[in-house]
């Protein structure tokens, strides 16, 4: 095992450091044991398997009797299965996937690339997910730490939750201020990667009353260096120019204050902070690497940071009279990223590769006296004239060091205002909630390539100067390309959810929602790259696109005994429509649409929430059926190498989830999740345009159908002292066969394949004394390091890049809590 420190974050280190040394010092003095950290609290006979409430209705329930697919985490629960990300939860969570390189989540099977997000993102009672402008429009997560719980609601949400909940919604819940009674927490970590930098994180929160039963605070800080283990080097020397590149500074800042003048009112201000910045991303070059010797190599020569960062101030006004609870939220989420979305080098080489192949230059004419493809040698590493790129880095001879920029700037300022009223009294014969939602949200893609070694490298590859070859000069700043998108999207809906109790068993629920929806943008491309440009004039165009969605819920839900629920759900759900950017007709060879609509699915479900042998087993097993009807989708256009968005195809995600709790005795809880997902297209999906065969009836939509992991927690006592160990194993099966790897599609890419069957095992070891709680633990115990997401920038290029899982990692931490 081999850990090296790095200049960057001394001061996180020490103070991740010095609870770890000096914690046992304190707790040894005068230590009491303490209730260990359980898995589970007890039921009536003190092995029965705990109730978590949750607000997926927007309701206070108890999990067990919420007639819906929800996984709850609490924050303790999160933090004895060593939980730090979204990445982590959805390894725990059936049915959810997640894209680690777009920051997707993906709920049963719906997920695409284009529009609107498929899944809601929320902080509390506000969406953060952001819409697909340009490229890489990642969705910001956040932190887990000081978090009251997570829950993950699978299937349609369009009812309470609106638009992008079309595969289900994941909601933040924040610890929220007490007026009574004081409490703090403070946590430490430092974790050893095997070839990697050492990880280490301090978090400390803290709150409670300031003027009893009336005023209340709570305030939490937060910061973590997850430590790299992916070196950049030089491609011809194979030098190390940045050891542990991938590594990630996270700090998260939260605070809020609750102000209740009398019993039935209390304001809530509050404000999040997360600033979350990756140093270059995971991708190594698969041909220099070796994974079986722990030598992950990137010789990208562009570093490809993902520095994201955003600030959400929030008021919540809640006032109960009449019976009745009113409930007033506001909100705005202001984020902005600078992501190096791909790498400027990379992707300039494998364009420029298709003329330099071809035997033309960007304007497709012809080579005569100067053609680099006969002037530059092949070798065995380049055996097709004018290669620019191999499998271990560029083939450049005249300009070996050659460097383009990429920098994709997302920025979001979204105001959202909800007002609620609901019933208050849980016997009536009718529970109900009904409001009206507003939002007003500004987006921003920049999307740019600064490459001001091209005039040379024209000069090199095609013995042109730039109005030749290009027919424009490089812009002011460098740019050889520039596409910037501001849109506005604005939304009013209204909505109610009632549950009427039919008898004391039986229970019908409907929901339904109606909005009003615009969506607007202004484009602007510029720079010699750009083919819409026209003789040094950017192109600029507008569009917009207004829809009015419905969309309805109904169930029956029949509580058999008071352990025993079983369900059924019809629902609907949708993402807003939108209009793209124009793409240049003689160019691209054909005329495009302007706009898209919105696309919707139909869901059917089934389920079942049951406890058994005196509460000490809870299963939870749902069946669905969703039907995915005109679906957004990217589509790319290889004659001008440009996507545009449009609506084409349908879709079938059908499958099972499954989450099993049992508490075999007072000391030993073991725990299962299930997760099967067959989505596949019921249709061919041609481009109406091009009549391109995007995909065809049958092939999958890029996502994992089966997923299981299994954990079990042991609590003993150690010289009287509680303690636990715990285990959890995660398999994902093999990734479906997405339309890019089916041979009979027009961009069949025979170098792609999909990730194959994967496996983790982690363990876990704590003590708690006194007030302190230390665990030891090993994550990803077995070392595994399959090739995933497999990727080059276009077919015809050799340079492939792939991640995997972070190497052995071993830990130590320490809690206290008052």
């Amino acid at each position: 095992m081999v850990g090296k420190f790095r200049p960057g974050g001394r001061w996180l280190a020490s103070a991740a450091l010095a609870p770890l040394l000096i914690g046992p010092l304190l707790a040894a003095t005068g230590a009491s044991a303490q209730t260990a950290k359980p898995a589970a609290a007890e039921g009536a006979n003190g092995t029965g398997v705990s109730e978590v409430v949750v607000t997926a209705t927007r309701r206070n329930e108890t999990l067990s009797k919420v007639p819906e697919s929800v996984s709850a985490f609490t924050a303790a629960k999160m933090e004895v299965q060593g939980i730090k990300s979204f990445a982590d939860l959805a390894k725990f969570t059936p049915g959810v996937t997640f894209d680690e390189d777009r920051h997707d989540v993906a709920i049963r099977g719906i997920t695409s690339k284009a529009g609107s997000g498929t899944t809601g993102i929320y902080i509390d009672d506000t969406p953060i997910q952001a819409r697909a402008l340009g490229l890489n429009a990642n969705n910001t997560l956040p932190a887990v730490f000081d978090l009251d719980r997570v829950e993950v609601l699978r299937g349609p949400q369009g009812t309470l939750f609106g638009a992008g909940s079309e595969g289900g919604t994941v909601r933040y819940i924040t610890a929220q201020p007490s007026l009574t009674t004081f409490s703090g927490y403070a946590h430490t970590e430092l974790a050893f990667t095997e070839h990697g930098d050492p990880s280490y994180e301090f978090g400390a929160a803290t709150g409670g009353p300031i003027i009893q039963d009336q005023l209340g605070f709570r305030i939490s800080a937060w910061g973590r260096r997850d430590g790299g283990y992916i070196d950049r080097v030089d491609y011809q020397t194979l030098n190390t120019t940045d050891a542990d590149a991938n590594r990630v500074d996270t700090y998260v800042l939260r605070a809020a204050l609750t102000w209740a003048p009398n019993a039935d009112l209390t304001i809530t201000p509050g404000i999040d902070y997360q600033k979350r910045d990756q140093h270059n991303y995971d991708n190594y070059w698969v041909g220099i690497s070796d994974p079986g010797s722990g030598k992950f190599l990137s010789g990208t020569p562009d570093r490809m940071a993902d520095p994201d960062a955003f600030y959400l101030p929030t008021l919540k006004v809640e006032y109960d009279q009449f019976g009745l609870k009113f409930i007033s939220n506001t909100s705005y989420y202001n984020r902005i990223e600078r992501v190096n979305g791909y790498s400027g080098t990379l992707y300039d080489l494998s364009y420029f590769q298709h003329y330099t192949e071809a035997g033309t230059d960007p304007q497709g004419v012809g080579c005569t006296a100067y053609c680099y493809n006969t002037i530059v040698p092949t070798t065995a590493a380049a055996p097709i004239p004018g290669q620019l790129l191999t499998a271990t880095g560029l083939y450049l001879p005249g300009m070996p060091n050659y460097y383009a920029h990429n920098l994709i700037t997302n920025q979001q300022q979204n105001f959202t205002q909800e007002f609620r009223v609901q019933s208050t009294d849980p016997a009536a014969k009718l529970n109900w909630v009904a409001g009206v939602f507003l939002a007003l949200n500004n987006q921003r893609s920049t999307e740019e390539i600064n490459d001001p070694e091209l005039p040379a490298l024209t000069q090199l590859l095609w013995g042109e100067d730039m109005i030749t070859a290009w027919g424009e000069n490089l812009l002011p700043n460098g740019d050889d390309y520039i596409n910037d998108t501001q849109s506005h999207d604005r939304q009013i809906a209204l909505f109610f959810d009632g549950t009427y109790n039919i008898t004391d068993q039986l229970k019908l629920n409907v929901g339904l929602r109606y909005a009003w929806t615009h969506f607007d943008y202004h484009n602007l491309n510029d720079g010699p790259q750009d083919l819409l440009d026209d003789g040094g004039v950017p192109a600029t165009v507008t569009g917009h696109k207004d829809e009015t969605p419905f969309t309805p819920k109904v169930g029956l839900s029949y509580q058999l005994t008071g352990d025993d629920l079983v369900y059924a759900t019809y629902s609907k759900g949708y993402r807003i429509g939108g209009a793209t950017p124009p793409l240049p007709a003689a160019a691209c060879l054909g005329t495009f649409p302007s706009q898209y609509n919105s696309d919707t699915v139909t869901n059917y479900e089934v389920g079942t929430k049951d406890r058994f042998f005196d509460r000490s087993v809870q299963v939870s097993i749902s069946g669905y059926y969703i039907q995915w009807n005109n679906i957004q989708q990217a589509i790319y256009v290889p004659a001008c190498g440009i996507q545009y968005t449009t609506n084409v195809g349908s879709a079938v995600s059908q499958g099972f989830d499954l989450q099993a709790q049992w508490q075999v005795n007072h000391d030993l809880e073991l725990d299962l999740t299930v997760g099967y997902t067959d989505a596949k297209y019921t249709s061919n999906a041609i481009d109406p345009t091009s009549l391109a065969t995007l995909a065809l009836k049958g092939d999958g939509l890029g996502i994992v159908p089966f997923t299981a992991t299994v954990g079990g927690q042991y609590s003993f006592q150690v010289v009287d002292l509680p303690a636990f160990v715990r285990f959890d194993y995660e398999f994902n099966s093999r990734q479906d066969k997405n339309p890019s790897e089916d041979a009979l599609t027009t961009y069949y890419d025979s170098g792609l394949i999909p990730d194959p069957a994967t496996n983790q095992v982690a363990l876990r070891g704590g003590v708690t004394v006194k007030k302190w709680e230390f665990e030891v633990y090993v994550e990803n115990l077995l070392d595994s390091h399959p090739q995933l997401n497999l990727q080059h920038e276009d077919s015809g290029t050799a340079l492939y890049e792939a991640e995997t899982f972070r190497p052995r990692t071993i830990g130590m931490a320490a809690s206290y809590r008052f």
